[in-house]
């Protein structure tokens, strides 16, 4: 499961000093990837825009936008060119979290501007597209009617591995936002939340490499994002109304509802 999490490393590179080129000459490879990302960020911008039929929450339309947000940041010069690639796969996140939010749909229209993104991610990452976006995995379904799972509730390995596996998606995606978006607010309430979301994090990565069979939901990380998204909250007020942490506390809240069962795919 790690191995599908995980994404790939990007390779460091050292700095050289680069004499001034002749207007003749190639274009940079940072301008090449900058124009990437803006391409990127409007393909988002018009697959989040798309009219769908969702049937709950709607919060893939949210995450697109997000990713288009990044996007557009990187296109403006807002990371280095040592992390190009890591901010793609940051962008690739919120697409593949939008493909596991329940009952959400994505159009031809969308899938068409979600591909051209892809592409484009894809050139800058060197990858294969499979290989930076899901484009195999089966959207899971959610009746709202059903009540969250109590505690007594018994899963089968399978309905744990994917519980597991889709609340910890959600929460990588989040900390990729967060991460991402903390470079640039200059606020230490948001250094502080990354800080403690990247924890968090790494903790529900060790808690699910040690389930044992038999466990049920991950107590300890239903509680950890109990705390965070109360400090989201706090920290975002009316006042303050960062967007993005808007974007990210959605993220946590669903990954909230998963990680305690809220999911009809676990019924299935």
């Amino acid at each position: 499961m790690n191995a599908v999490l995980e994404k790939p490393t990007a390779k460091a590179r050292g700095r050289k000093a680069v004499p001034a080129a002749p207007a003749s000459a190639p274009t940079p490879l940072a301008s090449a990837a900058a124009t990437l990302f803006a391409e990127v960020g409007d393909f988002l911008a018009l697959a989040s825009a798309t009219d769908e039929p969702h049937g709950f929450s709607g919060d893939s339309d949210r995450l697109l936008s997000i990713g288009a947000m990044i996007a557009l940041d990187a296109a403006k010069g807002k990371y280095s060119n040592t992390n190009a690639e890591n901010t793609a796969y940051d962008v690739a996140a919120c697409i593949n979290a939008a493909r596991l939010v329940p009952d959400d749909t994505e159009s031809v229209e969308r899938t068409i501007n979600i591909h051209c993104a892809s592409e484009r991610l894809a050139a800058i990452t060197g990858s294969a597209i499979h290989q930076v976006i899901f484009t195999d995995v089966p959207r899971p379904t959610r009746n709202p009617a059903q009540a969250p799972a109590s505690k007594s509730k018994q899963f089968t390995q399978a309905q744990r591995n994917e519980l597991h596996w889709l609340a910890y998606t959600y929460m990588e995606c989040a900390n990729s936002v967060i991460t991402q978006h903390a470079e640039h607010a200059n606020s230490e309430e948001v250094f502080a939340l990354r800080d403690l979301l990247g924890t968090y994090c790494e903790s529900t990565d060790e808690a699910i490499k040690a389930a044992e069979p038999g466990d049920g939901p991950l107590a300890d990380t239903s509680a950890d994002l109990s705390k965070i998204i109360n400090l989201f909250h706090a920290v975002n007020d009316d006042e303050r109304s960062d967007q993005v942490l808007h974007g990210v506390n959605h993220l946590l809240m669903s990954a909230k509802r998963i990680v305690d069962g809220d999911l009809g795919v676990l019924d299935e």
